[in-house]
């Protein structure tokens, strides 16, 4: 496999390094070895998730396209811009469930349910700290049904102990 690699950034001045390689039907194999420098921490979550999501594309034989987007260690200021996103999410799931439900059952189980889905949809968002790692895989195949198209995210947690 041969990659590619370019620099993005994102959102909230994220960086990221993407990594551009095709698997061929004899390549599959070798994702389970793959040894990338811009995974130092946790690379046996990152090529098992290359892994399944290969294998979830059903390629049978044919070149499966991945883009593997790997940020930089995350920045207390990016760490916090992240979480309040999250936090202005769950606000606005709050708010349109309660206002929907309130017009029918009213205003008291209105701010009950705006309460619950809030905390529901802020439970959905994983919460960023200093150090932690972004990782996206984004794999495509043309041909067989038509082009088939996949995409997976992990988040490679700090802990505290770099």
């Amino acid at each position: 496999m041969e990659f590619e690699r370019t620099q993005h950034v994102g959102h909230y001045g994220v960086v990221l390094t993407l990594i551009h390689f095709t698997v061929g039907p004899g390549d599959a194999a070798s994702l389970r070895t793959l040894k990338l420098p811009e995974i130092s921490k946790g690379s046996y979550e990152v090529t098992r998730l290359l892994e399944e999501t290969y294998d979830r594309m059903l390629a049978q034989g044919r070149p499966c396209r991945m883009v593997l987007a790997v940020s930089n260690r995350l920045s207390r200021k990016t760490a916090d811009l992240l979480n309040d996103q999250r936090v202005r999410v769950g606000g606005v799931v709050s708010s349109l469930s309660g206002k929907a439900v309130s017009e029918v059952f009213g205003p008291l189980v209105g701010g009950m349910a705006g309460m619950f889905s809030g905390g529901k949809a802020r439970q959905g968002i994983p919460t960023y700290h200093v150090g932690d790692v972004i990782v996206s895989i984004d794999a495509q195949v043309a041909g067989g049904i038509g082009p088939q198209r996949s995409s997976s995210a992990l988040l490679l947690k700090n802990n505290g102990d770099g």
